[in-house]
């Protein structure tokens, strides 16, 4: 039978465990009980197991500025490449991940359908509707309906110290602390949780005029222009209070936009960072698969045959023993003249038997 939803949940209960006691941030000191902090929701509020699931991993992490249609975007498809999209960056590059931090109705209906891209998204946002950008009309479908949704929980007060190591994601500061919010803090945020611990940020321009806004097309009106130069204003100043805090925890962030008004974090050409992410993988075009059903053994024999021929082969190598002393040693020496047994004493002297 199916499971089915309580006549009358309690909801003291409800409200303890949704807004009750803060989560254990699960440092490993004698005081605590060593729950663990979860980050990552379903639209249900339970906890999704997703800290560490791309540990050592690289990204790209994929902006909204227009410097982004002047690079070879083929090469985000190669093997072994993993990128993370913000908001309507979609409709330039569909990545495997996206961060949102606003009303869904603002974003565009394929990202939140397609299965294939893991939506990172407020969870008060699972319960909003969308929007239908290509009939331009309501959509009769919430957030919380869609595939491969991941909910976090955000913080409004920005402070370096504390960022990486908070129990919710900060995106900025609410207008009772000077205001400034952007989905790229959150998005870094989640990308340490993942594991990543290499991002490469194309499309951060930090600057944004009535002329060059976007990659994608979309407008801006005078006061929205200066509220997000406001933003990168404050965005510019917090990243380099960051980072001391990324490198000491080795979380390496490059910047692959040459002309970026974003300097807290170190140039990397954009093909080199695809190098450093794709090359561990190796050739994946041309990956031999012939013999890999073969045992590990017969593999291993192979390949000392072909690096080692005069080795001699695991299976016919000699096998010797520890020999374990004894206060009195026995050996058995024939000799072709006399087949005599001969003790050996603890001393070293032979005695005839």
């Amino acid at each position: 039978m199916a499971r089915m939803r309580s006549l009358a949940t309690d909801k003291n209960d409800d409200n303890k465990i949704k807004n009750g006691r803060v989560s254990n941030m699960g440092v490993c000191v004698a005081s605590e009980f060593y729950q663990h902090c979860p980050f990552f929701y379903t639209r249900e509020g339970a906890p999704l197991e997703l800290v560490g699931s791309f540990r050592g991993g690289h990204a790209f992490l994929v902006c909204g500025g227009p410097s982004l249609n002047t690079i070879d975007l083929k090469l985000l498809k190669k093997g072994g490449i993993w990128s993370m999209t913000l908001n309507n960056s979609v409709r330039t590059h569909r990545g495997q991940a996206s961060c949102i931090v606003d009303d869904p109705s603002r974003f565009i209906k394929s990202l939140w359908l397609d299965p294939a891209i893991m939506k990172f998204v407020p969870t008060s946002l699972f319960e909003k509707p969308l929007w239908d950008n290509e009939k331009w009309k309501p959509l009769d479908i919430k957030v919380g309906d869609c595939p491969n949704i991941v909910g976090y929980r955000r913080n409004e007060k920005f402070n370096a110290a504390r960022y990486l190591y908070e129990d919710t994601i900060n995106w900025g500061n609410h207008k009772q602390w000077g205001g400034g919010r952007s989905v790229m803090l959150a998005s870094l945020r989640i990308l340490f949780l993942l594991g990543f611990r290499n991002v490469y940020l194309v499309g951060a321009n930090f600057e944004i005029t009535n002329e060059k806004r976007y990659h994608f097309d979309e407008d801006r009106t005078k006061s929205a222009v200066n509220g997000n130069m406001s933003t990168y204003s404050k965005m510019k100043e917090w990243y380099k209070e960051l980072q001391p805090y990324f490198l000491a925890e080795n979380y390496i962030v490059k910047n692959c936009n040459p002309s970026s008004k974003l300097d807290a974090f170190p140039f990397m050409k954009y093909e080199d960072a695809i190098k450093a992410a794709s090359s561990r993988l190796g050739d994946v075009e041309n990956e031999r698969t012939h013999g890999m059903y073969s045992t590990y053994e017969d593999k291993i024999n192979e390949y000392q045959k072909k690096n080692n021929p005069n080795a001699t082969p695991p299976d016919q190598a000699v096998q010797t023993t520890k020999v374990v002393q004894n206060p009195v040693i026995e050996s058995v020496q024939p000799s072709p003249v006399q087949q005599e047994k001969i003790i050996i004493s603890t001393d070293g002297r032979p005695i005839k038997h």
